[in-house]
C-alpha cells in the first residue's frame, strides 16, 4: 500500500523472469470461521483485477503484459490463502474498478470472504471510505495490498495485538517507503489526506500526521513488497523455497 505510481510502458523482456502458478485453497479447504482468533477484526484487501496492462505496469518491460497480469492474479490467491488458512479475523477483498472480474467472482465461490468495491478519488479515499465502513460493524481493521507477499499471519496478528492494546493505529513499513499494513481501531481522515500517494514520502507523511494529531501508534518492523524487477525476483526465490 501507498506506492502505486505504475509506470506505463510496453516494452518487455519475457524471458527475464517466468512465471509461476501458484497453488489455490479448494472451496472443501475453507477454515471454520467459528475458530478465528480475532472475531471483532476485520482485513481488507485492496486488489486490482488482473486486467492486462493495467497492473503491475512497472513490472511490464521486464517481464511482459501477460506475465505481470499473472502475476496480479497470483498474489491475490497467495494473499487470500494466507489470511483464511490462518483464520484470523474476517476478510473482505476490496475490489477495483468493480467486483465484476472473474478472479474475484472466483475468490468469492472459492473462499470464506466477502467482496465490496472501492470508493473514492484517490488511494487515501478509498483506504478512509473501507476502512470507516468496516468500523461501523467491527472493532478493528486491517488494510492490505495485494503486493507484499512476505506479509505474513503472525505479522497481522502482531498489528492486532497493538490495536487490541489500546493504540488507535499500527503501522508496517514498506521498503520503499510506502507502508504495507495500517491498521486503525477509529476511522482517522486525516491519517489519508494530504499523502503523496506512490512516493516514496508516504509513510515520512504518514509519521508526522501522527505525531501532530497526537494519536497513539506502533510502527512495526518493515517489510519488502513487489514495484521493480529486484522485488519480482525477491518473490520468485520466495516461493521457490516453498
Amino acid at each position: 500500500m501507498g506506492r502505486q505510481g505504475d509506470h506505463q510502458d510496453d516494452t518487455a523482456d519475457v524471458e527475464a523472469t517466468p512465471v509461476l502458478f501458484l497453488r489455490y485453497v479448494a472451496a472443501e479447504d475453507k477454515p471454520d470461521v467459528s475458530l478465528m482468533r480475532y472475531d471483532d477484526t476485520i482485513v481488507l484487501l485492496f486488489a486490482k483485477a488482473p486486467v492486462a496492462g493495467q497492473v503491475n505496469t512497472r513490472l511490464i518491460p521486464d517481464i511482459g503484459e501477460q506475465a505481470a497480469t499473472q502475476l496480479q492474479h497470483d498474489l491475490i490467491h497467495d494473499r487470500l490463502d494466507m489470511l483464511t488458512a490462518s483464520a484470523l479475523c474476517h476478510v473482505r477483498l476490496m475490489c477495483a474498478p468493480d467486483e465484476q472480474h472473474e478472479c474475484f467472482r472466483s475468490c468469492k465461490q472459492s473462499y470464506p470472504i466477502e467482496l465490496s468495491v472501492q470508493q473514492g478519488e484517490d488511494l487515501g479515499a478509498r483506504m478512509f471510505n473501507a476502512a470507516t465502513k468496516a468500523l461501523h460493524d467491527h472493532r478493528y481493521c486491517i488494510i492490505i495490498g495485494t503486493d507484499a507477499p512476505a506479509l505474513d499471519a503472525e505479522m497481522i496478528a502482531q498489528a492486532i495485538e497493538g490495536l487490541r492494546c489500546g493504540k488507535q493505529a499500527v503501522f508496517i513499513p514498506a521498503e520503499d517507503g510506502g507502508y504495507v499494513l495500517a491498521g486503525l481501531s477509529k476511522p482517522r481522515e486525516e491519517l489519508f489526506r494530504d499523502i503523496s500517494w506512490g512516493s516514496a514520502q508516504v509513510m515520512q507523511q504518514t509519521r508526522r500526521c501522527l505525531e501532530e494529531h497526537a494519536i497513539p501508534f506502533l510502527e512495526l518492523e518493515s517489510c519488502w513488497d513487489i514495484d521493480v524487477i529486484e522485488d519480482y525476483r525477491r518473490y520468485l526465490q520466495q516461493i521457490s523455497q516453498g
